[in-house]
C-alpha cells in the first residue's frame, strides 16, 4: 500500500492527475430506458457463447453478432474460465471490454475493442482480479488495477508448482485503452474489494466498495479518501450473510448485493471469485431493499435493474414494476456473464 502521508506536492499532482483522467466525469446522457414488452428497442446485451466469443444482441433485432473472439485465453493455464467470467467487463459507453486472461503469475490484463475487435495487453501480473477486480471509471475511460503479488513466487512457498495465492495488498493503476498506464491516484487506506465507479452529484467519479469482512460498504473519491462508510446490518433484504457487491448504478444510490450461497453456483454466488449476479437491490439512501423478493439483479441503471432467471431477462424500475421481458436467444442463453445498455448510453 502507499503511504498514506505522501507529501503534498505529491497529493497536488496526484490530483491532477485524477481531474486530467476522470474530469468532469459524466455518467451516460440515459434517458428512461423504454421499449416494448419484449424490450425493443429498449437497449443492447453483451454476453458469451459457447465458443467463448461476445456477442452483441438487441431484443427484437436479428440474431447475436459477435464482436470479440476470447478464446485465447483458453491458451493460458489455471482456472481460466472462473478469471474471465469474474474479471470481464464493459466499459460504460459500450466501446471497450477488459478481461484478465489466464489464472497463474503470468496471465495479463487484456483490452478488447468491441467497434474493431481488436485485442490488445495492457499489462502483465501481478495484477488482483479477485478483490479488486479491473473497474472502468464511469466515462469508460480506464480501469483501475490493483498491483498486487497474489500469486509469490515459487521461492516463497519452496515448491515448482504453481505459487498459491498469497495475501497481499499493493497499490492501484490506472489503465486507459487509448493510451495505457495513467499516474496512480487512488490511494486505499480501508483495505477492501468490489470498487464499482459512478459519478456524484458534482460531476466527479466516486466508488463504492466493501471491507474484507464486508461489513461495510465504503464510498471514497478518486484519492482513495473515504467520503462515507455504511453498515452492512443497516441495509435490509440480504440477510442472513452478505457474501457481495455486484453492481452499483451510474448515481451512486442503489447497490445490487448477493447473499448467501445457492444452487445455482457461479451464477448466484457460489464458490467462485466473485458473484456475477446479485440476489436483491438496495436503496442506500434509505436502506431499504427494493423490488419484489424473488427478483435479483445483475446491472443497474438510471431507472431500474436487469434482473435475470436462466434464459428469461426483465427490467425492473426502482419503483418495483416490471418495464418489460425478454428471452436471451441460443447462442448466448447460456452466458455465465450478462450486460446491459440502455440505449442512448
Amino acid at each position: 500500500m502507499h503511504d498514506p502521508h505522501r507529501s503534498t506536492g505529491r497529493k497536488h499532482l496526484v490530483i491532477a492527475a485524477v481531474l486530467a483522467l476522470a474530469g468532469a466525469t459524466v455518467a451516460c446522457d440515459i434517458d428512461a430506458v423504454s421499449g416494448t414488452g419484449d424490450g425493443a428497442d429498449a437497449g443492447a446485451f453483451y454476453a458469451l457463447g459457447d465458443d467463448h466469443r461476445l456477442f452483441r444482441w438487441e431484443p427484437g433485432g436479428d440474431e447475436p453478432a459477435p464482436v470479440l473472439d476470447l478464446s485465447g485465453v483458453w491458451d493460458a493455464e489455471g482456472d481460466v474460465g472462473a478469471v474471465l467470467r469474474s474479471s470481464l467487463s464493459i466499459d460504460p459507453t459500450g466501446r471497450h471490454a477488459a478481461w484478465i486472461a489466464g489464472a497463474t503469475a503470468d496471465a495479463a490484463l487484456m483490452f478488447g475493442d468491441l467497434g474493431t475487435g481488436e485485442i490488445s495487453e495492457a499489462v502483465e501480473y501481478p495484477v488482483d482480479h479477485a478483490c479488486l477486480d479491473p473497474a472502468w471509471l464511469p466515462d469508460g475511460s480506464a480501469v483501475l488495477a490493483h498491483r498486487a503479488e497474489v500469486w509469490g513466487t515459487e521461492a516463497d512457498q519452496g515448491t515448482d508448482e504453481i505459487p498459491f495465492p498469497v495475501e497481499d495488498w499493493g497499490p492501484t493503476e490506472w489503465y486507459s485503452p487509448d493510451t495505457g498506464q495513467l499516474p496512480t491516484t487512488v490511494d486505499i487506506g480501508q483495505q477492501g474489494c468490489r470498487m464499482r465507479w459512478y459519478t456524484a452529484e458534482d460531476g466527479s467519479a466516486q466508488a463504492l466498495y466493501h471491507d474484507l469482512d464486508l461489513t461495510e460498504l465504503y464510498r471514497v473519491d478518486t484519492n482513495g479518501q473515504v467520503l462515507q462508510t455504511i453498515p452492512v446490518s443497516t441495509l435490509q433484504g440480504v440477510h442472513p450473510l452478505t457474501i457481495g457487491l455486484v453492481n452499483v448504478d451510474p448515481t451512486g444510490r442503489y447497490a445490487c448485493l448477493v447473499d448467501d450461497y445457492g444452487p445455482e453456483g457461479t451464477v448466484k454466488g457460489g464458490f467462485t471469485v466473485r458473484a456475477e449476479a446479485g440476489t436483491r437491490v438496495v436503496d442506500l439512501e434509505t436502506g431499504e431493499a427494493i423490488g419484489p423478493e424473488e427478483v435479483g439483479c445483475t446491472s443497474l441503471h438510471e431507472d431500474g435493474y436487469v434482473d435475470r432467471d436462466g434464459a428469461d431477462v426483465s427490467f425492473i424500475g426502482y419503483d418495483g414494476e416490471s418495464r418489460w421481458a425478454t428471452e436471451l436467444p441460443a447462442t448466448i442463453a447460456q452466458s455465465p456473464v450478462l450486460y446491459f445498455f440502455p440505449e442512448g448510453s
